[in-house]
């Protein structure tokens, strides 16, 4: 029988999940079509493609810079409120109202709230823990209720002075005594309890 009596087979369809072999020789010549092409396109093309590429590169740096920023924040205010609530606890055990030193560095810290607060509203990404935190601040801030110059007013206008206000040592003496009285039930217990479940929620667990 002669070569042209064989019967012919059709070879079988190449399955679609089967891998692409290419061999040495088409493998090489692929390879050095980006090259090719390179070569072949304009000056106008190749900027805007780099442009493209640098383009990507700062997008990626943002948002690094924005997420370290946003933990760099929220770690300073954390601080800030530990050091709060241990003036907090302070006040609770020992009458610092004509104290000079524990006022100023309460209302110091009280600033440093505030302003942390602020930088972190900026940010896109607001958080369970800020908004706690300004709960807070509001309870402050409305301290004692329906008074015209509240804690939170003396908090803003003491600091960085050398004088304590007589309202602002009677209102710190004031949380002093009540928390002596009903310590359960009392102003000064339910802020340490509020500052104690942001710090939870921060992941810090107050002793």
């Amino acid at each position: 029988m002669g070569d042209l009596d064989k019967n012919i087979y059709r070879k079988e369809e190449p399955s679609p999940y089967e891998k692409i072999i290419v061999n040495p020789i088409e493998k090489d010549r692929k390879e050095r079509e980006p090259f090719t092409s390179l070569k072949n396109a304009t000056r106008s093309q190749i900027y805007a493609t780099l442009l493209s590429f640098f383009k990507k590169i700062l997008s990626t740096f943002s948002s690094k810079e924005k997420g370290q920023t946003l933990v760099f924040d929220l770690r300073r205010l954390i601080e800030n409120i530990i050091a709060f609530r241990q003036q907090l606890v302070v006040l609770s055990l020992e009458d610092q109202s004509h104290n000079p030193d524990f006022t100023q560095q309460l209302s110091d810290l009280w600033h440093c709230i505030l302003d942390d607060c602020n930088s972190l509203s900026l940010l896109p990404d607001t958080s369970e823990i800020l908004a706690n935190v300004k709960f807070f601040i509001s309870q402050v801030q409305n301290f004692p209720p329906g008074a015209d110059h509240t804690l939170g007013y003396y908090f803003t206008e003491y600091a960085g002075k050398d004088w304590i206000p007589f309202p602002f040592m009677e209102l710190l003496q004031q949380l002093h005594e009540g928390y002596n009285a009903s310590p359960v039930i009392s102003v000064l217990n339910n802020w340490i309890t509020l500052l104690n479940e942001i710090l939870e929620l921060s992941g810090f667990k107050p002793e």
